[in-house]
């Protein structure tokens, strides 16, 4: 193998990372602690470039590991050097990100979609890259073309936050209707709630959005069959003191509490 030592000044961050969403804290974090194991232990696994213009070098794969090193203020980065195709670069930047970083679901869906074009659509070449099973795959796949706000969702925390299976119910509106503003009618709901007002809505062939609102309260009616379910329900111990379940534990636990205390309370 080509392998050179880099003057860190020579070396270009790639325009093919595709982790984009991670927050500033947690990314200085991250390449914080790397930079402390390199310290110790030494670069173990050189990273992957490719040459450019004159002397300089674009970072295929290994930015992280070339960020840490420019925190150890190091001047020279070993180096792995490929002659390859812009699009050969692309899929290896694309599956080394995809197999050592912790992405968003945002993250994994401009990937997963990115690696899917470059392999021209051939998705078993995709999903033997990445190690997801094909069903999974093409659910990334099918959401690509969301409004970049509903895919934000996948990775909020509280009511605003979407599932994967929500998200692919959503491709499937009629185009006349604008997936952002119905998503904003339907963010307090729970996930199954979600799923049943987007599922109804298509079945009614409905292309009024204002129909969601007649919808979503009759869903919120019949769940669970109490009238006008709260949101979340909450148990009152011995102590008098209220606890709240878990909504994805919502059925599991509200079953044992009735059965065992017959005590369950909604406020």
């Amino acid at each position: 193998m080509n392998y050179l030592d880099i003057d860190i000044k020579n070396l270009i961050l790639s325009t093919l990372n595709v982790r984009k969403t991670l927050t500033s804290e947690e990314d200085e974090t991250g390449i914080e602690d790397l930079a402390n194991d390199i310290k110790n232990n030494g670069l173990i696994n050189p990273i992957t470039v490719k040459k450019i213009d004159g002397n300089k070098y674009e970072i295929i794969a290994g930015q992280r590991r070339y960020l840490a090193m420019k925190l150890l203020n190091k001047e020279s980065i070993s180096c792995h050097v490929l002659n390859i195709s812009d699009q050969k670069a692309e899929e290896i930047s694309l599956v080394e990100n995809v197999q050592r970083n912790q992405m968003t679901t945002n993250d994994k869906v401009r990937a997963y979609s990115k690696l899917y074009e470059v392999y021209e659509g051939d998705i078993e070449r995709v999903v033997n890259a990445i190690h997801i099973s094909k069903k999974t795959l093409q659910k990334y796949i099918k959401i690509k073309d969301l409004p970049e706000e509903v895919l934000r969702s996948l990775d909020v925390s509280g009511p605003s936050k979407i599932s994967l299976e929500v998200a692919v119910e959503l491709t499937k509106l009629p185009s006349s209707i604008n997936v952002t503003e119905f998503m904003t009618k339907i963010q307090q709901l729970s996930t199954q709630q979600k799923m049943d007002t987007i599922k109804v809505f298509n079945s009614l062939k409905s292309t009024d959005i204002s129909d969601v609102d007649d919808i979503k309260e009759e869903i919120v009616i019949n769940s669970n069959n109490i009238k006008l379910a709260p949101s979340y329900p909450y148990v009152k111990d011995e102590h008098d003191r209220y606890i709240r379940i878990p909504e994805e534990l919502y059925e599991d636990i509200i079953k044992l509490i009735e059965l065992k205390t017959g005590t369950l309370e909604y406020i």
